[in-house]
């Protein structure tokens, strides 16, 4: 098979795949443009003051609050740094979506409840990163960066197969 009979065979799956980077690498620009404002709601507020609630509501004897992007509990200190907000999972769930092709409207949902699993996901991430390091700081590095990064992005990978299986058209023809 030569260069261009492939280009013709797999049009849909070249184009899906540049737009796919095109959004993604936009998506990142902006992110990477605006984080400095963006931040302290994504992080302080969406994930270590959502991450603190969850813990106090699954074990109140832990008395966690919140310090800017820090989740504390007595002596003991969990940050949640910039990149660990979920963001980059987003980014992927909306690129792969708005490269997709189907209805503005499948779009549309499609990000919107995207975006909600990928946050809950990543909180349920960041609790578990919470008592390991607490409870088991030995796990700690494997757990952030092999297991919880792998995570969300099965998560959003999932999700997009889930989400394009029900919004294609039948018979698999989408564009």
């Amino acid at each position: 098979m030569n260069l261009r009979s492939f280009a013709r065979d797999y049009r849909r799956e070249i184009r899906f795949f540049l737009l796919f980077l095109l959004i993604f690498l936009i998506g990142q620009g902006v992110h990477y443009a605006t984080r400095s404002w963006t931040a302290p709601f994504f992080v302080n507020v969406l994930n270590a003051g959502a991450g603190s609630k969850v813990i106090n509501g699954i074990t109140p004897g832990e008395e966690t609050r919140v310090e800017g992007n820090v989740i504390v509990s007595g002596n003991f200190r969990l940050n949640i740094a910039q990149g660990c907000e979920g963001i980059e999972g987003f980014l992927l769930i909306g690129a792969a979506i708005l490269a997709f092709t189907m209805s503005i409207r499948g779009k549309l949902l499609g990000l919107l409840w995207g975006f909600l699993v990928i946050y809950l996901a990543n909180l349920f991430r960041i609790v578990l990163l919470y008592y390991v390091l607490k409870y088991r700081p030995s796990l700690f590095d494997f757990m952030h960066i092999f297991v919880g990064q792998t995570f969300i992005i099965v998560v959003g990978i999932l999700f997009f197969v889930f989400w394009v299986g029900r919004s294609a058209p039948v018979g698999g023809k989408n564009g």
